[in-house]
């Protein structure tokens, strides 16, 4: 029993404990549970713990406070969890000393990949005898590496799935292929890679297959001696020899012609290579990741691409989800943009309206995160409100200026929302015509003048709709504006001019 791995788990919640104690005995290591922060400081105190689950919200010390202070006294590796995540959250903890930060609910085999991992590196720096020996556990470099990767992807699921196998796959020697349309941020997660693996004080070097004309393909991968063909005035090393002993990313590799897939394979399987013109033969120390934008199976069953380079480059395939199947990291994402610009370009911005926010929410992007960065630009220059906010006019006028519709996650142009059945049509009139006579402005002389009574019943009709409309589409105010075919700005100034209350800004 000495020789356990012991795994501290500390959260406040009592079904919490239950479920991760479940899961450590599950993959045979020693639960100790901890209630409250100061529980787990007394339980390292006293009894060998090899690695601790920690949850961000606890009931006394915050989670952050037990880390700092576990930081302070051992090396114990700490995985923090949380139901709260956000990418600020998620990078402090990195940032403070975390091994690893995982967000509820967590996929187990993610968990117990991340436990296993940390608990490695842990036995392998340390050793079993000198685990209470002060050191170092957590690498600054390693640790910042993970957090920009997690500003730059979010802490959604499905980022959380990119940056574990980036996670997973650094520390080893497989050869990674990424899938994923463009923009969805393919050569990050490659410099990740190559910053959390062994190569890393090596080279990273990209070449974008697509951007290099046919006849000079060759010649950028392999190099050339002087005098290999005409022109070649001196001698050119090519990427393989630029990346020796790093990496060597190639950007959509399904761009490569087939005889420069043919030559690209024996390279890959041999782990050798030779310069055009060339009579020596080097051995390639580079790690080799490469990525493509489109089915690299489809092209294969078109007789596209090479089956066999497919199979050599995909032993490790990471795919990259659409941003339009991760909204839910847009808020995190923009505040994260709206940072780099506030500090690169000394910008005044402040965050970023609701109405700006729910506008981007609704958009299909299929220029992903790299889009999403340019309409955050582009729109500081258009235009930003008195409190350095970033407009939901603002980004129409990018919209309008991009030259593409502003479509909705349905598929409906901004302002060309779907015609109203006479369901939707009834439930708001029925709601909104208050003709009462009791309603009525009446004169000092009793009189009721006709425009008085159309403008009361135009006020009380349009608040109402409003109000109604709102409630439908759950304070969604860009689809509320597309179902009743009126512009957003047009909107937005209606809410407020009838006081219909909004949701509050948001600053970064």
């Amino acid at each position: 029993m000495a020789d356990a791995i012991t795994v501290l788990i500390v959260d406040d919640m009592e079904d919490a404990r239950w479920t991760l104690s479940t899961f450590v005995r599950k993959v045979g290591f020693v639960p100790l549970l901890a209630e409250t922060g100061r529980d787990a400081l007394a339980t390292l105190s006293t009894q060998k713990v090899d690695a601790v689950l920690l949850d961000v919200r606890l009931g006394d010390l915050s989670g952050h406070e037990v880390l700092q202070e576990i930081r302070k006294r051992y090396d114990t590796p700490v995985i923090m969890l949380t139901g709260y995540g956000n990418v600020q959250d998620a990078a402090a903890s990195l940032r403070r000393g975390a091994n690893d930060y995982l967000t509820k609910p967590y996929d187990h085999r993610m968990l117990e990949r991340s436990l296993r991992r940390v608990l490695a590196n842990s036995m392998a720096w340390l050793g079993p005898e000198k685990r209470s020996v002060p050191r170092a556990l957590v690498q600054p470099e390693r640790a910042e590496t993970l957090a920009r990767l997690i500003e730059s992807m979010g802490v959604g699921t499905k980022a959380q799935r990119v940056i574990h196998a980036v996670k997973h796959v650094a520390p080893t020697d497989l050869t990674v292929l990424l899938h994923g349309e463009t923009g969805t941020g393919k050569e990050l997660v490659s410099r990740a890679i190559h910053d959390l693996s062994a190569g890393r004080g090596g080279p990273f070097i990209a070449l974008d297959c697509g951007a290099i004309p046919e006849s000079l393909i060759e010649s950028e991968l392999f190099g050339h001696k002087k005098g290999a063909f005409t022109g070649a005035v001196e001698s050119h090393p090519g990427v393989f020899d630029l990346a020796q002993g790093g990496t060597l990313f190639l950007d959509e590799i399904s761009s490569l012609p087939l005889l420069m897939q043919t030559r690209l394979m024996r390279v890959v399987e041999a782990r050798e290579f030779r310069r055009i013109g060339g009579t020596h033969t080097r051995r390639l120390t580079a790690r080799i990741i490469a990525s493509s934008n489109v089915s690299l199976e489809q092209m294969i069953q078109k007789k596209e691409f090479r089956s066999d380079l497919y199979y050599r480059l995909n032993e490790y395939p990471v795919v990259l989800p659409p941003l339009r199947e991760r909204k839910e990291d847009i808020p995190d994402l923009v505040r994260h943009f709206l940072g780099i610009e506030r500090r690169e370009h000394r910008t005044s911005v402040t965050g970023i309206s609701e109405e700006g926010l729910d506008l981007l929410q609704h958009q299909d992007w299929p220029g992903n995160v790299r889009e999403l960065r340019n309409a955050i630009r582009h729109a500081l220059v258009l235009n930003m409100d008195q409190n350095g906010m970033v407009t939901a006019d603002a980004l129409s006028q990018h919209f309008e200026l991009s030259g593409r519709a502003q479509d909705d996650d349905r598929g409906y142009p901004c302002g060309l929302g779907p015609t109203p059945t006479p369901q939707t049509s009834r439930s708001l009139c029925d709601a909104s015509c208050p003709l009462h006579p009791d309603a009525f402005p009446q004169g000092s002389d009793g009189q009721v003048p006709f425009k008085d009574i159309i403008d009361a019943v135009r006020h009380s009709a349009e608040q109402q709709i409003l109000s109604r409309m709102l409630e439908q589409t759950n304070n969604n105010k860009a689809l509320a504006a597309r179902l009743l075919q009126i512009d957003y700005k047009t909107l937005c100034s209606k809410l407020k001019f009838h006081k219909i209350l909004g949701k509050r800004d948001v600053f970064v």
